[in-house]
């Protein structure tokens, strides 16, 4: 079977991204394991800084999802003085974010840690690398920004392949900082904060330089005047999709905590499951930035055919390909449940979870992709009032109803997961056919 060339140019893009979202995970596995070198305490002193580092990070993904929308579209009408002031406002905006959640971090440090549960014992701990991780933020946000500007012009590979120098660079000053060499003695858990910041440091240089070569993207003096119209144009665009980003972390914040009182072995086995499940979702992240670039693009090149076509391809492979690797995940849950616990009923949820989700993986599919593929379109604030629906309606409500006060336990979560995702895929698709898919941008 011979395949149209646009399936052809999602995958090019897809595979790459699919690549290095696959990195990062792989360098949270290895941090993690230097870490809990030091002991428990310093393993939760990360996880209290993870909840707002993570939350953090969501914010800086809606900006360069917002990022890709204006330069893909500048791209493909091959407009190049508009490209690179999208790439300007992009990451002023990026950096003025980033000092904002910094600043509020280091100066309320002691109260956002009290908020979160921490005990004197863990602010003390925690205190140190709190300050570091979140105190340095706008690097992060300028790295996150500057990955989507090669993204935006179908560019996955050069992100990756700067992404497996960091992940080096991150590993080697992981492990000098945190146990030291020779006599010279490490920083312990401050030297876990100081790699991570110096190893995005280090990838956002480098992608900058990279970026000097590409004239649709190399910013210069000429560049560095602000647009009031295009700022504020972003600004709006970036709004809504924001707080999407935050709506779905609080939502998943309230139904875990009702998950967490299901009893050990019902929240054991949700973690195990999100942790495989992560494998296919990764896909589908993959997939939706493939269809965000070349439906961007497309628009930009005012080839409306085009646009259905990299929908519809991008659906196709990301649906089959999501839900063969959850069968397989399913089908194998016996044998890959016994990697993480000797607990049988354990074991027996994740079965039973992974065969839930089986089902789902064409809806989650569609959620991914066509969120973006709408915000390529131009709107933003539609996927935001799905994914309020979608998470506080049906999804939250629905743990909290089925799974927690009718008793029927961790299926029935996973349910009302698999129904969000199915309510939120049937509203992209009333919105294809009822609403007008291309708007304008400022």
């Amino acid at each position: 079977m011979k395949f149209p060339y646009q399936a052809k140019r999602v995958y090019t893009i897809a595979l790459p991204a699919i690549g290095e979202s696959y990195l990062q995970s792989l360098l949270g596995i290895v941090d993690s394991f230097f870490i809990a070198q030091l002991g428990l305490l310093a393993i939760n002193a990360v996880g209290v800084t993870n909840i707002y580092s993570m939350t953090y990070i969501g914010v800086f993904t809606a900006l360069s999802a917002t990022i890709s929308v204006y330069l893909s579209r500048a791209y493909g009408a091959k407009d190049t003085d508009r490209s690179k002031s999208v790439v300007f406002h992009g990451l002023l905006i990026s950096i003025l974010v980033g000092l904002l959640f910094s600043v509020v971090s280091v100066i309320f440090a002691d109260p956002l840690l009290n908020l979160v549960g921490a005990n004197t014992e863990l602010k003390a701990e925690a205190n140190l690398y709190f300050k570091i991780v979140l105190g340095l933020m706008p690097f992060v946000a300028l790295f996150t920004a500057q990955s989507a500007t090669f993204r935006a012009i179908g560019d996955t590979r050069t992100p990756l392949r700067v992404g497996i120098e960091m992940n080096v660079v991150h590993v080697v000053l992981d492990y000098l900082l945190i146990f030291g060499i020779g006599s010279i003695e490490g920083l312990g858990l401050t030297g876990a904060a100081v790699a991570m910041i110096l190893a995005r440091i280090y990838g956002f240089v480098r992608l900058s330089i990279k970026a000097q070569r590409i004239p649709a993207i190399a910013i210069g003096r000429d560049n560095f005047h602000l647009r009031k119209v295009l700022a504020v144009s972003m600004t709006k665009f970036a709004v809504p999709a924001t707080l999407e980003r935050l709506a779905m972390r609080l939502g998943q914040v309230i139904y875990f905590g009702l998950i967490v009182r299901m009893g050990t072995e019902a929240y054991a086995a949700h973690n195990i499951a999100g942790t495989l499940t992560t494998l296919a979702y990764t896909i589908g992240g993959g997939f939706a930035i493939a269809a965000n670039t070349l439906i961007g693009q497309a628009i930009g090149e005012q080839d409306i055919n085009e646009v259905k076509e990299y929908r519809k391809w991008s659906y196709l492979q990301a649906a089959l390909s999501m839900t063969v690797v959850t069968v397989l995940l399913a089908v194998f849950s016996p044998f890959i449940g016994q990697l993480f616990t000797s607990d049988q009923t354990v074991i027996k949820l994740l079965t039973i979870i992974l065969a839930i989700d089986m089902f789902s993986q064409p809806f989650l599919a569609s959620v991914l992709v066509d969120t973006s593929a709408v915000q390529a379109g131009g709107n933003s604030t539609f996927p935001m009032i799905v994914t309020m629906i979608g998470i506080w309606v049906i999804r939250t409500l629905g743990v909290y109803i089925f799974a927690w006060k009718l008793g029927f336990g961790i299926p029935a979560v996973w349910i009302s997961i698999a129904a969000d995702n199915a309510l939120r895929a049937g509203l992209f698709v009333w919105y294809r056919k009822k609403q007008t898919v291309i708007k304008e941008l400022a």
